[in-house]
């Protein structure tokens, strides 16, 4: 079902708070669906991050030694912790939305009645996201930066909201950090094996 300009909410009639609540729900549904998402891409980059990270860091170990070993340990353990606790901390905003999905559609419906602008920022989030399955989550999440700003500094009093819309748009750059380091680790461990088999 998508909302045109010409289908104009009038929250003072039935006709106008059942419109108000679809929009709600539908919003709920495009946060819940790109959790879910969200959720098993980052546990995919999870085991990268894991495998690559810890097997980098403990190949660095066998192959350094002297100074450099003890340099290793500090920057190489900075490093695996930053790459497994980016997209950790990615998997816990996503499932702590999932824990406050009852109260979301609360949240969305507070913030959209009665404001105008706000349900046609809703309205824009809900259908740029609409039938994008094929898309990745890190794209579509970056739909929700708009709604963002548009509840500004009343972020507040939509707790529930709040979390999601944070979960949502720190998501790329948590995948992204988490990548470039599990990357930098892969690359690291073929020299560290290079450097063992000489």
């Amino acid at each position: 079902m998508g909302f045109s300009d010409s289908n104009e909410f009038d929250s003072d009639g039935l006709d106008g708070l059942d419109a108000l609540d679809a929009l709600a729900q539908r919003a709920v549904d495009s946060v819940m669906t790109l959790v879910r998402r969200g959720v098993a891409l980052a546990g995919g980059v999870m085991i990268l991050a894991v495998t690559f990270s810890t097997g980098g860091f403990l190949l660095g170990l066998a192959a350094l030694d002297g100074g450099i070993e003890k340099v290793w340990v500090v920057l190489g353990g900075t490093f695996a912790v930053l790459s497994i606790g980016s997209v950790g901390l990615a998997i816990l905003r996503l499932r702590s939305v999932k824990r406050g999905a009852d109260t979301l559609f609360t949240d969305v419906r507070s913030l959209i009645g009665g404001d105008r602008q706000t349900q046609r920022t809703v309205i824009e989030t809900v259908e740029s996201t609409d039938g994008r399955e094929g898309d990745g989550v890190v794209a579509v999440s970056r739909e929700f930066f708009m709604l963002k700003g548009a509840v500004g500094n009343r972020i507040g009093q939509f707790k529930s909201l709040s979390v999601a819309l944070t979960a949502i748009t720190s998501f790329p750059a948590l995948i992204a950090a988490a990548t470039v380091f599990t990357l930098v680790f892969a690359g690291l461990s073929v020299l560290f094996l290079i450097a063992l088999a000489l």
